[in-house]
């Protein structure tokens, strides 16, 4: 008798630790995967509900229908089950070990997220198969792949789309505004009102947010209220609509106050108790969008839902064995030593490459002139989302005797007609996000959305580059040219890094974002080591020669800076 008892309970230690190292096996690439995702949902607000995604895929997994493995197993064992997990397991783990690798050069690539979640759900649904073969995984497939609303959109298809509906939206407005005999003219996806100043049509008002939020949702609730296929596709595409009318909407009633005279609504806080501020108007139209086409598209479920006829997911068990996953212990065993050396090795990897490098001083714009009048500018939403760093400042400023009278002459302001400047500085930390995303902020990408015509370089060429000599270091600048009604821009644009490998220039890491060039930045183990991005717009100067030389003055004033 002792002997089965010992045997029972050696049979039962031996389950629990195949249940418990196969979870752990199951869940830490999914952890991993959160966790590069996480760099885009902490600093792009349009993924900033990627941190609620993996409870509603975790929700639908635990009310999905599945079988118990006594009900799907039969005499004659299905094909391969049993095996697939060693079969394609390693194979798949060996893959994630190189994409985690490539990861760490560029956590910024959004391709990569895609590849590593692919590589992840397979992963998960050969230790399932296992478990009960086809009828096990089939109910799983939805729950898994609703995870991709979490996962950014390739970055070239985010901005192309993003800056679509921001030229549609702009232009309706325009449409509108000229219908109702109002003053208006575009320019790139800038609203001049005469007068009453610009209107910018940012991300925040192109209908990006709400688009992605009604996927959110109609997906979940498609599935939460069990509407057949072609329900669901109804469902998506009516809230998708939704929230284009919507936004639409929204962002015509923020052009209307402005061209009414009452511009400074938009940037005021509605009310203010002490030092507690609530959102101004153009937030808050966001936040009460949101919420209109959340509610709508509850309504429009529940009208198709019926009254009560359906049961939805809430009156379903919830199972937590759906989850359970149980291969050889040397099989989990494996899988976690290699998912926790492919964290080890790429940190190793990396940082015997920056050991190497040496510190450099860290560049820096002040203004501190009384000669000069500045204003600090607002950094667009969009702008901080595609740049990820983690501080930056905009000021545009002028020399005192060129400002011009402000309104009713209380004042002086800048003078866009005269001699001025602009800078945009940002900086990032080491690691996070990666150096090649500077590529989606140059001044060729972004400028003429502003009306500005490129004249040099010529488009899809490198631009010139000039030393400019800082305190003791020679810092490599790019140069742009641009013109507008006959007036023309400059800008100087640089990246100058915290640590460098000796002998080398601060060469601008435009090329990142090719295929090769992020390969060879994880072979050569070139991650993000921190740094400063200075970007200087000099406007109306006649020639390149006048503009390089202001640049070199401004340096040597010590508006610019290594410390």
């Amino acid at each position: 008798m002792s002997s089965t008892t010992e045997k029972d309970s050696s049979e039962e230690t031996k389950v629990l630790a195949k249940t418990v190292l196969g979870a752990i096996s199951l869940f830490a690439p999914w952890l991993l995967l959160i966790f590069q995702l996480s760099i885009t949902w902490d600093t792009n607000e349009q993924y900033s509900h990627g941190y609620f995604v993996p409870v509603l895929c975790l929700f639908l997994l635990l009310k999905a229908n599945i079988p118990e493995v006594s009900d799907v197993e039969s005499p004659s064992p299905k094909p391969l089950v049993g095996k697939v997990f060693f079969l394609f397991g390693i194979p798949l783990m060996l893959i994630f070990v190189a994409l985690w690798f490539v990861r760490g050069a560029n956590s910024d690539w959004r391709l990569l997220n895609l590849v590593l979640f692919a590589v992840v759900v397979v992963y998960t649904l050969t230790q399932w198969y296992d478990r009960g073969g086809w009828n096990r995984i089939k109910p799983m497939l939805f729950p898994l792949f609703f995870f991709v609303v979490a996962i950014p959109w390739p970055l070239a298809t985010d901005l192309k789309l993003t800056q679509w509906f921001q030229e549609r939206i702009s232009s309706l407005i325009v449409d509108i505004l000229l219908l109702l005999e109002h003053e208006a003219r575009l320019e790139g996806t800038v609203i001049d009102v005469g007068v009453f100043g610009q209107i910018g049509v940012d991300q925040a008002c192109s209908g990006i947010h709400g688009l992605q939020a009604s996927l959110v949702v109609t997906l979940f609730l498609g599935a939460y209220y069990k509407f057949h296929l072609i329900n669901r596709v109804i469902y998506v595409l009516a809230g998708t609509m939704i929230a284009l009318l919507l936004n639409l909407f929204r962002a015509f009633a923020l052009s209307f106050i402005k061209v009414k005279g009452k511009g400074e609504w938009l940037d005021q806080p509605i009310l203010s108790l002490g030092s507690w501020e609530a959102p101004n108007v153009h937030d808050s139209a966001g936040f009460i969008e949101t919420a209109i086409i959340l509610l709508m598209i509850i309504f429009l479920g529940k009208m198709a839902k019926g009254k009560g006829f359906r049961r939805t997911l809430s009156h379903e068990p919830t199972l937590w064995t759906n989850l359970k996953s149980s291969p050889p212990i040397w099989l989990s065993i494996t899988s976690i030593l290699i998912f926790a050396g492919s964290v080890i090795g790429s940190e190793w990897h990396y940082r015997s490459t920056e050991k190497a490098m040496e510190s450099l001083p860290h560049l820096s714009l002040s203004l501190d002139d009384p000669e000069i009048l500045t204003e600090e500018q607002l950094i667009s939403r969009q702008v901080a989302a595609q740049l990820h760093f983690d501080s930056a400042q905009s000021i545009q400023w002028q020399e005192r005797f060129r400002l011009r009278p402000g309104p009713y002459g209380i004042g002086m302001k800048i003078d866009p007609n005269g001699e001025y400047w602009q800078a945009f500085e940002c900086n990032w930390k080491s690691g996070g996000a990666c150096t090649a995303i500077l590529s989606t902020h140059s001044p060729e990408s972004c400028l003429p959305l502003t009306g500005l015509v490129q004249i040099s370089p010529a488009r899809n060429t490198p631009p010139t580059t000039i030393p400019i000599r800082i305190g003791d270091h020679e810092v490599l600048f790019e140069i742009y040219e641009f013109v507008r009604d006959n007036r023309k821009l400059f800008v100087f644009r640089c990246f100058w890094p915290s640590k460098m490998l000796a002998g080398t220039k601060n060469v601008f890491p435009s090329g990142g974002y090719n295929f090769k060039g992020r390969i060879n930045a994880t072979l050569e183990g070139k991650r993000n080591v921190g740094g400063t991005m200075l970007a200087i717009a000099l406007a109306n100067v006649e020639s390149h020669s006048d503009a390089i030389e202001k640049m070199r003055l401004l340096a040597e004033s010590k508006s610019i800076s290594l410390e």
